[in-house]
Parts: structure tokens; C-alpha cells; sequence
């Protein structure tokens, strides 16, 4: 009798002993289900998010015109302003309806700029400078661009790297304003625009990863799939399409910035 009894608690702690352990692989297992369906929850999250057709990006670099480019030694600019670089604020809205497989998206791309300096201007056929009055120097750099954003990696293996180039048209709004008696810039007071070509290359980081519940739900209330730390070499070359005869109000940069995706 106690011999059974022996091996009725034999077998009984050795079924527990095997639940146990099918219980804990199966806890095991679906803690690993759990785990992989949140990643992927995450990844069809990033790449499936609210429709995107729109980047908007705020920038700022330092700003200095070509305006005594052609001229030899120190040009008119130059006596007046200095030869520092101007501070540059400006915007950016790209409109990018169209992807190319395994590439990115392109489209048509629209930005302002606005830079300004000023200076103590001088006493009429002098060299001395009027303490009372200035003189001011004023360019709006606007572009209209075909926009390329090589963004297919990062939406594919997650990489937040997304490379992107831009090329097109240029135009710069530029105007000067002094007191009475004081020098003009390079012969000219008043205003003008001046023509040329835009180029950019840079590379955006994307910052979704460092919050990426948070950033899912700003897509769902806000529309906003990403946000972006970017950094950009920029070429405005506003020189009048090659006229010697134009105020030269372009210039060659690097730019940094912040943008969104939409």
C-alpha cells in the first residue's frame, strides 16, 4: 500500500513538475508573441502612417552676398558693411505627391529667406562715417526647386538617415535704404530683383526614434508623420544669369534646421 502511495506522489510531482514547465514556455512564448507584435505594431505604425504629401522646414545660416564677387580687392559692400556674414531666417513648403519606387519622394518645392545688415553711413564725398544716420542693406532669397527626398531606407529598415537635393530657380528681392548725404551701395540706391539658379544638398536626421509611441500618436491628431533635424550646403547663385550688369545677391552656405513631414 505505501509502495503505491509512493508512486501515485511519484507520478504527481512529476505531472506538476512537467506543467510547470510547459507553463513557464508557454509564458515565455507569449511574452515573445507580445514582444514581436508591439514591433511590429511600431514598424506598420511608421511605415503606414497618415498619408504624406507635404515637408515644411524653418532654417538659419549665416548669410554673406556675392555683391563685390567680380570686383577686385574690398568693394563697395565690403567698405561699407564689413566683411561678416549676415544672420539668415528662413522657410520652406515642399509639395511631394509623387514616390519613386525604392527611392523617395520628389515634387516641387517653394522657399523664402530674409537677411539684413547696416552700418553707419558716410558723410557725403567722405570717408567718415555719420554718427546720426545709417545705411541698410536687405535681401529676400526665394526659390522655386524640384525637391528630391531619398527617404525609401529609412521607411523600409528604419535607418533615420534621409539624404535629399534640390535644383532650381532663384530670385532675389533686394533693396537699400540710407539718410540724406550718405553713400550708396555700389552706385545704386533703391531696389531691385535679380535672377539665377538654387542648389542644395543635404541630410536629414529623423527624430521619431527617440519617441516613437509619442510620435505615433502626433500623426493621428496632428498629421505630422515625422520631425526632422537637417543640415544643408546651399548654393543661391543670384548673379543675374551671368549679367555683369545686376546686383549680385546670392551666395554659398550651410544651413541648419528643423523640419516636419505632413
Amino acid at each position: 500500500m505505501n509502495c503505491h502511495l509512493r508512486h501515485l506522489a511519484a507520478a504527481c510531482l512529476a505531472g506538476s513538475a512537467a506543467l510547470l514547465v510547459v507553463s513557464a514556455a508557454g509564458a515565455q512564448s507569449t511574452r515573445s508573441d507580445w514582444r514581436q507584435q508591439d514591433r511590429s505594431r511600431i514598424l506598420r505604425e511608421e511605415r503606414y502612417g497618415s498619408p504624406q504629401s507635404f515637408a515644411f522646414e524653418l532654417r538659419f545660416a549665416p548669410y554673406s552676398p556675392e555683391v563685390d564677387e567680380e570686383l577686385p580687392g574690398a568693394g563697395p559692400y565690403e567698405g561699407t558693411f564689413g566683411d561678416g556674414s549676415q544672420f539668415y531666417f528662413g522657410m520652406e513648403l515642399d509639395w511631394l505627391p509623387l514616390r519613386i519606387p525604392y527611392v523617395g519622394a520628389i515634387g516641387p518645392g517653394f522657399g523664402w529667406g530674409y537677411t539684413s545688415t547696416s552700418a553707419k553711413a558716410f558723410e557725403a564725398g567722405s570717408d567718415t562715417r555719420a554718427e546720426a544716420e545709417e545705411t541698410s542693406f536687405t535681401i529676400m532669397p526665394m526659390h522655386l526647386s524640384a525637391v528630391l527626398r531619398a527617404d525609401e531606407l529609412m521607411r523600409r529598415t528604419g535607418v533615420p538617415i534621409v539624404p535629399y537635393a534640390k535644383a532650381g530657380l532663384g530670385m532675389g528681392l533686394w533693396y537699400t535704404s540710407s539718410g540724406p548725404g550718405t553713400a550708396e551701395v555700389d552706385g545704386v540706391r533703391g531696389e531691385g530683383i535679380t535672377w539665377g539658379t538654387h542648389l542644395a544638398l543635404g541630410a536629414m536626421l529623423a527624430l521619431n526614434w527617440m519617441d516613437r509611441r509619442s510620435s505615433s500618436q502626433l500623426d493621428e491628431t496632428t498629421g505630422i508623420n515625422h520631425t526632422y533635424f537637417f543640415g544643408e550646403w546651399m548654393y543661391a547663385n543670384l548673379d543675374g544669369l551671368g549679367s555683369s550688369s545686376q546686383m549680385h545677391v546670392g551666395t554659398s552656405t550651410w544651413i541648419l534646421g528643423l523640419a516636419l513631414d505632413m
